[in-house]
């Protein structure tokens, strides 16, 4: 670690040229014993680059999701990272700048940030929620695509305003788009900041994170607390049938097999004719309760029993039961039905299918599969996870492999 005191640290700041000014100034009144380390791109796209170079600094702090999120897929990040997030203070920030120029809140297009935050901070203030266009960033999307999103909304609903979180947008649209250029707000880049000294300070331990869970029934359940107890957490009612759930990180994974099974989605499913638990897992409360938020909106759309981990960084797991707790495992689905909703050839579906009945219950690894086809255990990775999102995969355990973390189990459900 590259420090000139016990408690001062090398901070390199990765953002636009104006954004990491910001930072320094913050983190001269809050921070004044930190090296700042300005990282500046003039593109998102250079982000990747600026890292590569390797720079003398014990911690990256990145002004926006989509750096972070491209640094992050290259592989190049390497030490304690943090993004600066722009819901929350930042968002209402833009709002009250959007309504001292007259504009009309309720008619926007914003990119980069989730809908269903956006949504909540709207609706918190009052803002009807209905007419608003959203675009979450995804890898792989990029600035001229979220430029033509906004084109497309501008053209649609005049007298619309676009709220970008990306410079390279603004620039791209400034021009023939009313728009606004969402800047961090100072208590954001400030919790940012914390963030990142805490975790150099070693005072956060992963096994240590807050799990806040949100569980929504169709009815009261009594037996709910003994079953929450069995894995070391604590149960509150928020209402006749909701309850917030209060664990931790290590618990919470050791009893889900790092996330691909849920018993206690399962013991709920045999009681009740609909389940939801959403996880949120957070260096703080706060952090994890936000993100409970988010992964309880998700099971919506992920079936009548279902429950969704979110752990950050727009990383969420997925895990769903069918009624009375059964994991459908004889529930076949024919190889030309299952090769539409996968998105593969029903010739290497074939091969799945004859390598998954060379082990019992058809419960493969990646490796397994790598091994089986001849393919890279990357491509393996890819293809059940293709099948997962089909409904034709599903986790149901890892497999010890002596280094490194446990190998997700899958259970193929296809048929000649």
């Amino acid at each position: 670690m590259s420090s000139n005191a016990e408690h001062t640290y090398r901070i390199g700041v990765v953002g636009p040229s104006d954004l990491v000014s910001l930072v320094k100034r913050v983190a001269a009144v809050t921070f004044a014993d930190h090296l700042i380390v300005a990282l500046a791109y003039r593109n998102e796209a250079q982000a990747v680059e600026v890292i590569a170079a390797n720079p003398d600094v014990d911690a990256l702090l990145f002004t926006g999701v989509i750096p972070y999120t491209l640094a992050q897929s290259a592989g190049v990040i390497s030490k304690p990272a943090a993004y600066i997030d722009y819901t929350g203070a930042t968002l209402y920030g833009a709002l009250v700048e959007l309504m001292s120029a007259g504009y009309d809140p309720a008619h926007i297009s914003i990119d980069t940030l989730a809908r269903s935050l956006v949504v909540e901070s709207l609706t918190h203030v009052g803002i009807a929620t209905g007419d608003i266009a959203t675009m979450e960033y995804r890898n792989g999307i990029d600035a001229q695509r979220l430029a033509e999103f906004h084109r497309e909304y501008a053209r649609t609903h005049p007298g619309a305003v676009a709220i970008t979180c990306v410079r390279s947008v603004y620039e791209l649209i400034r021009e023939d788009v009313d728009t606004i250029r969402l800047a961090p707000a100072i208590a954001s880049v400030r919790t940012t900041l914390e963030t990142v000294t805490m975790e150099l300070a070693g005072r956060i331990s992963s096994d240590a994170q807050v799990v806040l869970g949100m569980i929504e029934l169709p009815e009261p359940d009594d037996a709910l607390a003994d079953d929450v107890r069995s894995i070391a957490g604590s149960v509150f009612p928020t209402g006749p049938s909701s309850y917030v759930l209060v664990s931790t990180r290590g618990v919470l994974a050791q009893h889900t097999c790092d996330w691909t099974v849920m018993p206690l989605l399962e013991q709920l499913s045999e009681r009740h004719t609909q389940v939801r638990i959403g996880l949120g897992v957070g260096r703080s409360a706060a952090d994890a309760e936000a993100l409970a938020r988010r992964a309880v909106d998700r099971c919506r759309t992920a079936g009548p029993f279902a429950a969704v981990v979110s752990v950050g960084q727009g990383r969420d797991f997925v895990i769903t039961e069918t009624a009375g707790g059964e994991r459908g495992k004889d529930e076949r689905v024919s190889l030309h039905v299952a090769a539409r909703r996968a998105g593969l050839s029903h010739a290497t579906l074939v091969r799945l299918e004859a390598a998954a009945a060379a082990h019992p219950d058809n419960e493969v690894t990646a490796a397994a599969i790598a091994t089986s086809l001849g393919i890279e255990p990357r491509s393996a990775r890819r293809t059940l996870k293709q099948l997962e999102r089909a409904g034709l995969a599903q986790p149901v355990g890892t497999v010890a492999s002596g280094a490194g973390r446990p190998a997700v189990r899958y259970s193929l459900r296809l048929e000649t």
